[in-house]
């Protein structure tokens, strides 16, 4: 029988927000999660929505395309914190006409059980659950990419966007290229407005070469220089804050992630 992964993300410590803070940070993550939803539409079985309260969920064609859509997420809504549960299993109440809330199955049942987990863990921010043995793998590799990102300023974050657009670890059966420059409308930088990329959507393969025993894909050669570029600041400015920002490691351990999901399926 086919298996799907469910996303659920929460907003960590929402109930110390008053009504009117809480009601800007929903409108926030709607507007990303609408760009989200077209970015990823052709690995989405249904769509990402709030489901309750402040908590989110969408139904995905695979763990991949889960990870990197919350990994996203996570950049866009930087610097909110959040509890993400991605779970991966049958699909067994289908309703078609219906949205993500309308659906159960076992899938759902795993992906609330990481979100509670990861809820009641002061370590894990985010947690994959298959019931496979390579889970502990996968949620260590996932936990030190988070880790690293929570290290991030603003502006290493924005940096770290940018270099998903320009080099984007996704395949196309995943994420609409087309749909991510989108995103270059939710980057900001100081006395830089509405940037513009003319981008022929190069990828990143997560397939490592033969005989290879270790990641380095996620590292570009002339990153730096084509983001200096594109906002007009020195080349060595911007290599030291990808270096500090940790922005070539995360993308390495982003690989190794995706690597360790297409073992379990």
């Amino acid at each position: 029988m086919k298996k799907y992964s469910v996303l659920m993300i929460d907003l960590k410590n929402s109930r110390s927000y008053d009504i009117q803070d809480r009601k800007n940070i929903q409108n926030f993550i709607i507007d990303r999660v609408e760009i989200l939803n077209r970015i990823f539409k052709n690995s989405i079985e249904k769509k990402v929505e709030f489901s309750a309260g402040d908590e989110i969920q969408g139904l995905f064609i695979s763990p991949k395309s889960a990870y990197l859509y919350s990994r996203l997420f996570s950049m866009l809504t930087f610097p909110v914190q959040t509890h993400s549960g991605i779970g991966y299993g049958t699909w067994d109440i289908v309703v078609e006409n219906g949205g993500t809330t309308a659906q159960d199955g076992i899938v759902y049942h795993n992906a609330r059980k990481a979100i509670d987990e990861a809820k009641n863990s002061l370590e894990y921010s985010v947690l994959f659950y298959s019931k496979n043995k390579n889970d502990i793998i996968i949620n260590s590799l996932i936990n030190g990419a988070t880790l690293l990102s929570s290290k991030q300023s603003e502006y290493q974050n924005k940096l770290m966007l940018l270099a998903e657009i320009l080099y984007p670890i996704a395949s196309e059966d995943i994420v609409d290229y087309k749909n991510l420059k989108e995103l270059l409308k939710s980057i900001q930088f100081e006395k830089k407005e509405n940037l513009t990329l003319d981008i022929d959507y190069p990828v990143i393969s997560t397939q490592l070469e033969k005989e290879k025993f270790y990641i380095t894909e996620g590292k570009k050669r002339g990153l730096s220089t084509q983001i200096s570029k594109i906002l007009g600041v020195s080349r060595q400015s911007i290599e030291k804050a990808i270096k500090s920002g940790n922005i070539y490691e995360i993308r390495n351990i982003t690989i190794a992630i995706l690597r360790a999901m297409e073992n379990i399926y």
